[in-house]
């Protein structure tokens, strides 16, 4: 019988359907040290690189991506007592032309006034204001540990050429969550060619919730058969799950990585309006676990093969799963991965614990498949 999930992985799908509705690339809650923010700054650099949007809005993009993410690395406030919030968070949406990018980091009430009356005079101005304005900041700015007067929110709305939307919400007496909204699109593009409406911070404030309510630090949808998804892992490594953690068990946990990748990558389905095959990734920790899930479309027809088989291999003790990989190497069907399945035997040696798995129906075609593999500590 299938494994009860330790979560509700209806969540899974939902997130899923959520990320691509709203065209949502990829997110990140959580602490944003130098070495997450690097790691952020090289995987968006590497969408980029394959994107077809022009020179000039991949610079501008680039640019104000690197400042927001600047934004939250400096500004961001480490309670001493744990909120009920995530520190952080990061998200990218792209359609055509067009990128909306969101941010997001706990501030001290006491500042939500000077920030919302700053936000509202940058606002307030028009392109050649914000120029004067930027130079008198500069000149009159004192430079601190945490930036100059604004500076970098000036230059923000200098190059989108867009307002800033933003909001707080209270978390308690003495923290908010400070929610910011950037849009950056070619004004020289006609709006039928890009015509993706971003409602940034509503919709990012309720992912956020879901991925705080479940544990999970990166998230990721869009295309795994390319290049793309393995550059997640240059992230990943830079992530607290895989810091101060034995060699052995940051083995275990990129291997399971590359195995989850490459099963959306050989057995995902090529959805219209994708180049390529489509699925989400999942990665965060929970207690002394480091957790992985990945959720991609499946056949119909394939569902019962793969319920049979994930059951099969969750039933069998840690010598009868070695036993049936060595079998598996020598089948005639090895050079088959989706018959032969040894990746997902992997998987389960590698964790040392039942994969947690669920498969939803979509429509009378499709199912949707997700996978949790966990690794402890």
């Amino acid at each position: 019988m299938m494994l009860k999930p330790d979560v509700d992985h209806s969540f899974v799908y939902s997130l899923y359907r959520d990320m691509i509705k709203y065209k949502i690339n990829y997110g990140y809650r959580g602490i944003f040290t130098q070495p997450v923010s690097d790691g952020l700054i090289a995987f968006a650099h590497s969408i980029f690189d394959i994107s077809e949007v022009s020179r000039k809005t991949k610079k501008r993009v680039f640019y104000i991506l690197v400042e927001c993410v600047q934004n939250i690395t400096r500004h961001q406030e480490l309670p001493e007592e744990k909120p009920l919030e995530s520190t952080g968070i990061f998200f990218i949406q792209s359609a055509g032309e067009k990128y909306n990018i969101s941010q997001g980091n706990i501030i001290q009430n006491e500042h939500i006034n000077s920030l919302k009356e700053k936000l509202d005079n940058i606002n307030n101005l028009d392109k050649e204001e914000l120029k004067i304005y930027y130079k008198t900041a500069l000149r009159d700015s004192v430079i601190s540990r945490k930036g100059g007067a604004g500076l970098g929110l000036i230059e923000i709305a200098r190059k989108s050429g867009n307002k800033i939307r933003f909001k707080f919400r209270k978390i308690n007496d003495r923290y908010s969550f400070f929610f910011m909204d950037t849009l950056i699109c070619d004004h020289a593009v006609p709006e039928s060619s890009a015509s993706m409406d971003f409602y940034g911070i509503d919709i990012i404030d309720e992912l956020m919730q879901v991925l705080g309510e479940n544990n999970v630090n990166l998230v990721y949808c869009s295309q795994f058969s390319g290049q793309r998804a393995f550059d997640m892992l240059d992230i990943i490594e830079n992530l607290k799950m895989s810091r101060n953690q034995k060699y052995v068990v940051k083995k275990r946990i990129f291997s399971v990585l590359v195995e989850m990748l490459q099963n959306i990558s050989q057995h995902g389905i090529d959805l219209e309006g994708f180049e390529g095959k489509t699925g989400i990734l999942m990665v965060g920790t929970e207690g002394n676990s480091n957790k992985i899930i990945t959720g991609n479309i499946i056949r119909k027809e394939e569902e019962g093969a793969m319920r049979k088989h994930l059951d099969h291999i969750n039933d069998l003790n840690d010598n009868e799963l070695e036993d049936l990989f060595v079998q598996k190497l020598t089948d005639d069907d090895f050079s088959n991965p989706l018959k032969n399945g040894m990746g997902l035997i992997d998987m389960r040696i590698k964790s040392g614990k039942p994969l947690v798995y669920d498969i939803i129906p979509v429509d009378d075609n499709y199912s949707f498949l997700s996978i949790q593999v966990t690794i402890d500590h």
